[in-house]
């Protein structure tokens, strides 16, 4: 989508840490944090490139997704006709500086031991369209060309198999890209159309047969540069659709959209008749992907997790929608069995700036904190997402940045960099639910849970616990206080310390 003492103390602590690995088992406990702003991390150049993936390691992010643009490397993505003799399916032939931007956020990523998700996508060169319209910004979009795209796969499949010589920058093997995840958003308007259209009076979706095409094509190049056994998601689906407007454009629900890319229906039944026939489901081939990826913002990041979503979409909080599809289709062998979920995109819009769909700086901090919470509970999500570090000038952009455009930090800054969240347990518990987020993979570290039982800024250390599982968290059970709740954390490896926000009791 456009728009983290004494011996009695040394006692509390083992125990926190046995309640912690016990929930942990069956929760989220090797969940990553993927984080996606390509204007910083591809469009803006070295500098800015280089600070942001120094700032994200600093923040304990695992893993950056990034869109690669088609006609961003694409050869004369503006005219209808493909050069002649172009081979697309070679690295080779594309200029050489159209894949600077792409090679050093790999090999920035790389150095600094961040993996890299990469999702081909449109805008699509004019040329690999196949739609006869003139209208330039129809065709960025219109019924890609397979044998083109499946070429333009095989270019970054082999670019990015670790064998790869760099033509640029002095040279030496490009690294090794072991995760996809197959075009932005196609059940939006915005990234691939026609999404419906009309047959004999009838509305008919057509993005889900494009898409599964899409798919095949992407599964296909993959396979032919050695990166079958990698990482490859099918979806990257934004959370809502439309029940009307411009057919061509017309968002797609999200449920609808995978259930017809899978030729399913509602209950999980294999498509007959003439919609089996429309969706082009005869003879379906098992999609061989490993995971399904997902956008799950509730209404473009402008209300809380929780919030009552509607039947056309999927947001964190209903991602049972998912499970369900997910569940179905591979009964149904239409995708590999218990497939995990990756959320790959996601944030909560601000005001300031945007007054029109913004949240208030401190829900932003909450929200991103409650959505981590709840992904970690839900044992067939894979990753917890962030999009974008800084706002953007636009204002009718995503503002859902870590920071302001100017820089300024907002409070879902420290929010992001450990999270927290307390929730009530039964009578006279609670849940105390964190992750320092920065610490090193397998890390043994110690965490205080701080206690502010007047509200006034004097924080009491209540339990000191230990974090020994893959990712940082804790997961214990306090007596109840009133009052505001923190976490406090000093690194053994002789880091400032750091300090989670201030949290009040929230729901579980």
């Amino acid at each position: 989508m456009q728009r983290i003492l004494t011996s009695l103390a040394a006692a509390c602590t083992m125990c926190a840490l046995s309640a912690t690995l016990s929930t942990a088992a069956h929760a989220g406990k090797a969940q990553v944090s993927v984080f996606q702003d390509d204007r910083l991390l591809v469009l803006s150049g070295d500098s800015t490139r280089e600070r942001t993936l120094d700032e994200l390691v600093d923040l304990g992010v695992d893993t950056v997704h990034s869109v690669v643009f088609w006609h961003k490397i694409a050869p004369r993505p503006t005219s209808r006709t493909r050069p002649s003799g172009f081979d697309g399916s070679d690295p080779a032939n594309y200029p050489p500086e159209v894949w600077d931007k792409y090679d050093r956020l790999v090999k920035g990523a790389a150095a600094r031991g961040l993996d890299v998700i990469l999702s081909p996508s449109a805008p699509i060169p004019s040329w690999a369209s196949g739609c006869p319209t003139r209208r330039l910004a129809l065709r960025r979009t219109c019924r890609p060309n397979l044998t083109q795209f499946k070429r333009f796969v095989v270019a970054l499949g082999t670019r990015y198999s670790g064998r790869y010589e760099d033509e640029n920058d002095g040279g030496g093997t490009l690294p090794r890209v072991r995760h996809w995840s197959i075009w932005n958003e196609p059940n939006q308007g915005g990234w691939l159309t026609p999404q419906y259209v009309k047959v004999k009076g009838r509305t008919t979706p057509v993005s889900p047969v494009l898409y599964r095409a899409l798919v095949r094509a992407a599964l296909k190049g993959l396979g032919e540069t050695g990166h079958r056994s990698d990482q490859i998601l099918l979806g990257e689906t934004a959370p809502i659709g439309r029940r009307t407007g411009a057919l061509s454009t017309r968002p797609t629900p999200p449920a609808e959209f995978l259930r017809n890319v899978l030729c399913i229906d509602a209950k999980g039944r294999s498509l007959k008749g003439a919609k089996r026939k429309a969706l082009d489901c005869g003879g379906f081939r098992r999609l061989k992907v490993t995971g399904i990826s997902h956008h799950p913002y509730s209404r473009g990041g402008s209300r809380a997790p929780t919030a009552k979503a509607s039947s056309t979409e999927i947001t964190v909080s209903t991602a049972l929608r998912l499970r369900t599809i997910i569940r179905r289709a591979g009964v149904r062998q239409r995708i590999p069995r218990n497939l995990p979920i990756w959320y790959t995109e996601y944030g909560f819009q601000t005001n300031p700036p945007d007054d029109l769909f913004g949240v208030s700086l401190d829900e932003q901090a909450t929200y991103i904190n409650q959505s981590d919470y709840i992904a970690y509970k839900d044992r067939s999500v894979r990753s917890v997402a962030q999009y974008e570090l800084r706002d953007e000038r636009n204002l009718a952009s995503f503002q859902t940045g870590l920071r302001f455009y100017d820089g300024l930090m907002k409070p879902a800054y420290a929010a992001y960099r450990m999270p927290i969240w307390v929730s009530t347990y039964r009578k006279g518990r609670l849940r105390v639910w964190g992750q320092v987020r920065p610490a090193e993979d397998d890390a043994v570290e110690d965490v205080e849970i701080q206690n502010d039982r007047w509200r006034d800024g004097n924080f009491t250390t209540v339990r000191t616990v230990r974090t020994t599982n893959a990712k940082g968290f804790i997961d214990v059970r306090v007596d109840y206080r009133p009052g505001t709740w923190r976490l406090r954390w000093t690194p053994r490896d002789g880091r400032p310390t750091l300090t989670s926000r201030v949290a009040r009791v929230g729901t579980r």
